[in-house]
């Protein structure tokens, strides 16, 4: 399928990614239906979806009788069928679970239409363990993160059997949605910045432990230094900066205390355990009681729209 060809975009799963991916779609002119077999959430989404566009309207980065026409492009669904039997794309973005995805894309490939493209939100898994085979050319991992809506990247990894059609158009359409697409040449769990993350979650959670720095501190230490350097340099870059000559002496350095392999952080478990999973329960590292979730997501968006305004020439690609 080429990228005209996309008419109708049909997003499965209404829980943190869905909405914006939802809302991104349907704020450049796409029909967008949203499925989920939990019909409550359909009104929290619509919620999100509202709050969102008007923090745009304040950045004036969209304008406000613009709101209703992208509200009546959504439409939801309980039903799988109704939602993506005439999708030209299908997103899933569904609970984190293997088994659970495979037989949604079962039922997928019982009603949808033979040439309809498929992207996975998956973070994680090798969904292409459980595509059925007719649909791997025509499917791919489309990675976004949150908020969808704001944040430029979605990493598209390709499959073993994705066709080159399909990764291009795919790449094209989410840049005609705005977004900064990268491709992964092949499946690797948790793909690039994920894979970051955890490296990071494992120095990070070691600091914590061992009482070397508060969360509060650690949080200000970054966003003072790695954070904006990263946004020019990116990862590797850094290294020609810094010189690869000190940065080889520095991996040999002897004395420097590498975090051991622990899977559990106590930091991080003693919150899960007491239930305190963050924003979504009011409580994690930092307090959000006393706030409604909108409320704090849109607090996170008005700095995220901030910082991305005035970064927005690093992250787009250059025409010509």
């Amino acid at each position: 399928m080429k990228l005209d060809e996309i008419r109708k975009v049909t997003v499965l799963g209404c829980g943190t990614m869905g909405p914006g991916i939802a809302q991104t779609f349907a704020q450049h002119g796409y029909p967008v239906t949203v499925w989920s077999n939990v019909p409550e959430e359909h009104e929290r989404a619509v919620k999100v979806v509202k709050t969102s566009l008007e923090t745009f309207v304040q950045h004036d980065m969209f304008r406000s009788a613009e709101i209703e026409p992208v509200l009546k492009r959504l439409s939801f669904t309980t039903e799988l069928e109704a939602a993506a039997g005439d999708a030209d794309l299908v997103v899933e973005c569904i609970v984190e679970n293997l088994e659970i995805k495979g037989g949604l894309f079962r039922q997928l490939d019982a009603c949808c239409k033979y040439d309809a493209l498929i992207a996975s939100n998956t973070s994680f898994l090798d969904i292409f363990k459980v595509t059925p085979e007719r649909r791997q050319r025509r499917t791919v991992i489309a990675h976004w993160f949150a908020p969808p809506q704001i944040m430029p990247l979605v990493e598209v990894v390709r499959g073993p059997g994705s066709s080159e059609d399909t990764v291009d158009t795919m790449v094209a359409l989410l840049r005609r949605a705005g977004k900064t697409p990268i491709v992964m040449q092949k499946f690797v769990p948790g793909f690039a910045i994920n894979r970051m993350l955890r490296i990071l979650g494992r120095e990070t959670f070691f600091l914590l432990d061992n009482g070397y720095i508060t969360a509060d501190q650690l949080d200000l230490a970054v966003k003072a230094s790695l954070a904006p350097r990263m946004m020019v340099l990116g990862l590797v870059q850094r290294y020609d900066f810094t010189g690869l000559d000190l940065s080889a002496r520095n991996l040999e350095n002897p004395d420097f205390l590498e975090p051991p392999l622990d899977n559990r952080p106590k930091s991080l478990f003693d919150l899960v355990e007491k239930g305190d999973f963050g924003v979504k329960t009011g409580k994690g590292f930092y307090d959000y009681s006393g706030r409604n979730y909108e409320d704090v997501l849109k607090e996170r968006d008005d700095k995220l729209l901030k910082v991305l305004k005035s970064l927005d020439f690093l992250v787009t690609p250059e025409k010509g």
